[in-house]
């Protein structure tokens, strides 16, 4: 089968520029964190080019996540209060909350399932960063906008929606077909042109198959169980489930055991149920 309407890489940055602004922020924000020189006011600026932004992080820094006592209603306390590192899980979960505003016709998802589904996939990436020697704060952030793909492409879609794992059992495969490019790709692109490092684009473009290169991808081995630690919470996405098998190659790869993998499962699911708690 054609492709019927191709997707180009300028319709993906197009498109991306305007549906998630902060994700924009978040790939800017993650230097300056990095950086042991950068004064507090300089992470406030950035984050108040972004009004939406702003609100969320004020709102977020008041929640029994980072212990609240008294409430805060300035960006200036609620960066003191939660401090460099936290503040980048929190425009990161404000970056996904903003990403998933809008149900998904094309893929038949509502906003609250995909943004279920990126939340517990951050949680249960950051927690199994530890065994694969990965950086915690970056395979966090590829949790949370690895979901960017379905975005962009239902807004392109014209109509068109995904049939179901019964005639397409991969979804990845119908999006190929359909549109040229798969959400992974389209996702790849956007942090590729965001200018997130290198090996994040790697791990997020691969993550389907964490061997597809000469070259083993741990970030992408990271991401790939983190995804199927987030279905096996029932959080799983349509057309989907057959990437995330379970493998003895993934395992060695990701640092990690049957046993083990099952009690970071337990320790994401912990996770992920107090960063839902932050948004309430």
């Amino acid at each position: 089968m054609r492709v019927l309407s191709p997707l180009t890489r300028d319709q993906i940055v197009a498109l991306g520029s305007k549906l998630a602004p902060a994700a924009i922020t978040l790939a800017r924000l993650r230097p300056l964190l990095a950086d042991p020189n950068t004064e507090l006011t300089e992470v406030v600026h950035l984050i108040r080019l972004d009004p939406a932004l702003t609100f969320h992080v004020v709102r977020m820094s008041n929640s029994v996540l980072f212990g609240a006592h008294e409430r805060n209603d300035t960006l200036e306390g609620a960066v003191g209060r939660v401090g460099f590192m936290e503040i980048y899980r929190l425009v990161g979960l404000a970056a996904s909350k903003q990403l998933c505003q809008s149900d998904l016709p094309t893929y038949r998802l509502t906003a609250a399932r995909l943004w279920e589904n990126s939340v517990a996939t951050a949680a249960a990436a950051e927690v199994l960063a530890l065994p694969a020697n990965a950086d915690s704060g970056l395979s966090y952030a590829m949790g949370l906008l690895r979901n960017l793909g379905p975005v962009i492409i239902d807004a392109f879609s014209a109509g068109k929606v995904y049939p179901g794992e019964a005639e397409w059992p991969l979804v990845s495969e119908w999006e190929k077909t359909v549109f040229g490019v798969t959400s992974a790709e389209v996702t790849a692109t956007l942090l590729e042109h965001w200018r997130f490092p290198s090996d994040v684009v790697d791990a997020v473009r691969s993550q389907y198959d964490p061997f597809a290169d000469s070259v083993s991808n741990v970030g992408a081995c990271v991401l790939n169980l983190a995804c199927g630690v987030s279905a096996r919470f029932g959080l799983d996405l349509p057309g989907e489930a057959g990437h995330w098998e379970r493998s003895e190659a993934k395992l060695t790869l990701g640092g990690v055991t049957d046993l083990v993998l099952e009690q970071c499962a337990e320790n994401a699911r912990a996770h992920y149920q107090a960063l839902c708690e932050s948004l309430k």
